[in-house]
């Protein structure tokens, strides 16, 4: 039995394609990074709201939705020549995510200030913020697959 051959009509734009380095921008790779420490510190909130503070004792609450608010018009406003939809849904998702991270990592700053005890000790501390960097640059690497392969 003969091998198949392979098909001519194959064409490089059906094939899934890697990001490469000139895939990232200045933009997506500070947003990495901020996303690696808001989501170390967002750990520390998350401790201490399920611990001993609860919500709103670094900040009243009214300033964590200014903060919000403003993610979503930072964001609108970068992704604004995308179409109307797009920008929207690109703000909406990240004021949640971002929002989120900042609200809980300003949380976690203000346990971490009251006892740095549960950052230092053990270096747990630079344990968490090295999974964090590394969560949240897969996390990009997957954005870029995804947004290439479309």
């Amino acid at each position: 039995m003969a091998a198949p051959e392979p098909s001519d009509s194959s064409d490089d734009a059906t094939q899934p394609r890697r990001p490469r380095v000139d895939d990232t921008t200045g933009y997506g790779v500070a947003m990495t990074f901020v996303a690696g420490v808001l989501l170390a510190l967002a750990y520390y909130g998350w401790l201490a709201i399920r611990g001993p503070y609860g919500l709103g004792q670094a900040l009243p609450e009214p300033f964590y939705l200014l903060a919000i608010a403003l993610l979503f018009v930072v964001e609108l406003l970068n992704s604004r020549r995308a179409g109307l939809v797009v920008a929207i849904a690109r703000a909406m998702a990240v004021a949640a995510l971002y929002g989120a991270l900042f609200v809980l990592a300003v949380e976690g700053g203000a346990y971490i200030m009251d006892d740095p005890a549960v950052f230092l000790e053990n270096f747990v501390g630079v344990t968490v913020v090295a999974i964090s960097l590394v969560a949240a640059a897969l996390v990009y690497v997957t954005y870029l697959t995804v947004v290439e392969a479309s």
